[in-house]
């Protein structure tokens, strides 16, 4: 009963958002069932109001793939600060530690250690000039390096049609952080006739990791 209070009050405050063009956010710490129901609402919502129903399921992947590369990125930072990942350059250790936490048991316990530790994600919805802006902020930054390779990933995969032509000519090891993913991201959106260049991941290099998918709404 609490719960499906905090849902009606919930949705009560995202209808009265969008009638004042108001931002909504969204704060996770882990990928769990309660935010994604939430992140259903407002997207369900705003295509609603602009006739666009027939992307939303593209377009919440794209936003699921976003939280669960935050998820992991934030997984990892911990597994690093108690000693479970050793050595962070080395990429198999990586990949398997990080995986080894990819299930629900799991996932809430690091979301709990997330929230201690100040790691959170946060998902903001901006209608504007007709747009959608999707922001997905993570408060962990990117070095040069990982930069660089996501931008290249985002470029090479925009020349496809299908992730899985992608990945067949263009394998990645290190596909467990944000690599395959991306690419996922590029081909969903130009299915839909969304450009690459209306997705981009930008860092300040100190605190935040910045993801942004514009969705043309007119």
């Amino acid at each position: 009963m609490i719960r499906q209070e905090t849902d009606k009050n919930f949705q009560m405050e995202v209808l009265t958002a969008l009638k004042n063009m108001s931002n909504i956010v969204i704060i996770s710490y882990s990928c769990i069932e309660d935010t994604e129901e939430k992140i259903k609402f407002v997207l369900a919502k705003i295509l609603e109001m602009h006739q666009k129903e027939e992307i939303f399921t593209p377009i919440l992947s794209c936003i699921k793939e976003l939280i669960a590369n935050a998820t992991k990125a934030n997984a990892k930072k911990i597994m690093i600060e108690e000693g479970k990942i050793k050595d962070p350059e080395d990429i198999i250790d990586v990949i398997a530690k990080v995986r080894s936490i990819l299930n629900e048991d799991a996932i809430l316990e690091y979301g709990l250690k997330a929230k201690e530790h100040h790691l959170q994600t946060r998902i903001y919805f901006k209608l504007y000039n007709k747009n959608l802006i999707i922001e997905v902020i993570n408060n962990l930054p990117l070095s040069d390096k990982e930069k660089r390779k996501i931008n290249d990933r985002i470029e090479k995969s925009s020349k496809y049609d299908n992730i899985a032509e992608f990945y067949m000519e263009n394998p990645d090891p290190e596909a467990e952080g944000m690599g395959l993913g991306i690419s996922m991201i590029v081909v969903l959106l130009k299915n839909i006739n969304i450009s690459h260049r209306n997705f981009m991941i930008t860092t300040d290099g100190e605190n935040k990791t910045y993801a942004k998918i514009l969705v043309p709404l007119g």
